[in-house]
């Protein structure tokens, strides 16, 4: 458990506070790079350039990092080899993040945090070029490296939904497979 600030001296809660706000930095930057393997028109960066910024995303994480994604959503994964291959085949050809309500806990004195954070993704699906929204909470977890660096530990999607807006009434579902099956549906239902 981590100690109320209160009690921290000033030393350490100055700490602390910086210890959020690279947090917060580490997490901006992990955004930008997730949005950065696409053009502005709405394709995918070439090859190399993924490959480039998919190796500098999963630089966000630990050597052992984890990934809770589940079906659908990159699977459960573990270091950053397999994190960038996933990173690099990405489900989209087009993605904005945006992560909000965020609820940062660090304790300085043995280099760990917690964090929950609220994501919303609007995003283009690279096989049928269908707009996405997602919404999904990540509780995650933070670790120092050896360079005094704030890395992820382990990112874990909670309440992953996702909404096709060109369908009506609008489907939310947990992965791919149920969106296009609520698809299918109502393209069935319409005919």
């Amino acid at each position: 458990m981590t100690t109320l600030p209160a009690l921290l001296s000033l030393e350490e809660r100055v700490a602390r506070l910086e210890a959020i706000d690279a947090v917060r930095r580490l997490k901006a930057r992990y955004a930008a790079l997730a949005d950065a393997k696409y053009t502005s028109d709405y394709t995918r960066q070439p090859d190399a350039v993924m490959h480039d910024v998919a190796r500098q995303q999963a630089e966000c994480f630990t050597h052992g990092a984890v990934w809770v994604g589940g079906s659908g959503f990159g699977n459960d994964l573990r270091g950053r080899e397999a994190l960038r291959d996933w990173f690099h085949r990405s489900p989209w050809r087009f993605a904005m993040h945006y992560y909000t309500s965020e609820s940062i806990d660090a304790d300085v004195r043995v280099g760990t945090a917690h964090a929950t954070w609220r994501l919303w993704q609007l995003a283009l699906r690279d096989d049928d070029a269908h707009a996405v929204l997602l919404g999904a909470i990540t509780e995650e977890q933070y670790a120092v490296d050896d360079a005094g660096h704030w890395l992820i530990c382990e990112m874990r999607f909670v309440q992953l939904k996702m909404i096709e807006p060109s369908v009506f009434p609008f489907p939310i579902a947990n992965d791919f497979g149920a969106l296009a099956a609520m698809r299918t549906r109502a393209t069935t239902l319409t005919e």
